[in-house]
């Protein structure tokens, strides 16, 4: 599970906290990529906000930190990487993209490029840009992996008492970092995670993820992978609670971490009050959306931008597509409209926002915006995909 459908009571209680916690310091923004898929609206009526165009990366990567158990470790060459591939795998037909696994680990980042022949043609491997491989010592696992973050009961949740009880023996680290285009059900980040368990068993090490700060074990990190429908999105999103500091307490805002994998913008949803029951409803809307914003990112096979209005329309379907492996969590509403249209609005970067990333906040749609309550939206827009509170 994802978010508070994974600990309920625990966000609940960070969410308590967080609600009266100082107001985090705001930093600069970084621009969108240069090359990007542009949400490009249609004109807007008279009388209606103009929209904003949210950037979508063309190309984006992701990176793991497996930390290995003793104060020293080697990193694998592309050769042996190659090998436990082939010895783990085979020729298993659940496995049908071993060789483009293996083509993947031989591209270094350094000198891949579009003039690299593997590059070329329809036929071979164009989404995948390269696979960087690096030995952390102890002075680069705390550079990458926080203190904080091994201590927080939800991110490490889904390790075992042995495993939790291991982390202060473990000192030294493999990264692997996969840079990829978003082609072909995200092809890149599900290569990268096959290669992540399997290096991960080898080494009896635990998985973090830095970019949604979750720590897991080989089991957990597998059950939970991207699967190529696309139907697990919740598993690869966190959703993390903070102050709502355009509404003051008690009010609660919830952000996505984990987006940027797939080349979108993590999402926002403030004006929510502390209720554990909304808060659950406005997760499993987060995860809907989150759903739909990953299949606007995925870049056209032919390589040209995307054209998309910037309001989106976020399904009850939508919900439990992204829950697919949970199946029956999400609750049915047969009275409910079953759908609703969310807009994305650009914010002032925070200190607490993933590194050099967009979060955008998700409001009412352009057509409804002006002098729109925000609060007031939120609540209809949960009614109306999952039932009243």
């Amino acid at each position: 599970m994802s978010g508070f459908a994974r600990g309920r009571s625990a966000w609940l209680g960070v969410a308590v906290a967080l609600a009266c916690s100082p107001k985090p310091e705001a930093t600069t923004g970084e621009p969108a990529p240069a090359s990007a898929v542009v949400m490009t609206p249609a004109p807007a009526p008279a009388g209606v906000p103009e929209p904003e165009s949210i950037a979508f990366a063309d190309r984006t990567s992701l990176a793991y930190v497996l930390l290995v158990p003793g104060d020293e470790v080697t990193a694998p060459t592309r050769e042996e990487l190659v090998a436990l591939v082939r010895k783990q795998l085979g020729a298993d037909p659940d496995e049908p993209e071993v060789e483009v696994l293996v083509q993947f680990i031989g591209m270094d980042p350094a000198v891949a490029s579009a003039s690299d022949p593997r590059m070329r043609g329809r036929d071979g491997p164009h989404d995948l840009l390269g696979l960087h491989i690096e030995a952390l010592d102890a002075d680069g696992v705390r550079a990458a992996v926080t203190t904080a973050a091994l201590e927080d009961p939800v991110l490490v949740r889904e390790l075992s008492g042995p495993e939790r009880a291991s982390l202060p023996t473990r000192h030294a680290a493999i990264l692997l970092r996969g840079d990829y285009r978003n082609e072909r059900a995200i092809r890149g980040l599900r290569l990268l995670q096959t290669l992540v368990r399997l290096l991960a068993a080898d080494r009896g090490a635990l998985v973090h993820d830095p970019d949604t700060g979750e720590t897991m074990g080989v089991e957990a990190f597998t059950r939970r992978r991207l699967q190529a429908g696309l139907g697990n999105i919740a598993d690869q999103v966190a959703v993390v609670p903070f102050p709502d500091l355009r509404h003051g307490q008690p009010w609660i805002r919830l952000a996505t971490r984990g987006m940027r994998r797939f080349g979108s913008p993590d999402l926002e949803l403030d004006g929510l009050p502390l209720d554990e029951k909304v808060l659950q409803q406005a997760t499993f809307l987060l995860h809907g959306l989150a759903y739909q914003m990953v299949r606007l990112a995925e870049l056209d096979p032919s390589g040209y931008p995307l054209e998309l209005t910037d309001d989106v329309e976020v399904s009850h379907t939508d919900i439990t597509r992204a829950y697919s492996r949970q199946q029956g969590l999400v609750p049915r509403c047969d009275t409910c409209v079953g759908h609703v249209s969310v807009g994305l609005r650009k914010r002032e970067a925070e200190a607490h926002d993933p590194q050099a990333h967009l979060v955008v906040r998700v409001v009412a749609p352009r057509t409804e915006s002006g002098g729109s309550d925000q609060q007031a939206w939120v609540a209809q827009a949960l009614a109306k995909v999952l039932g009243p509170r």
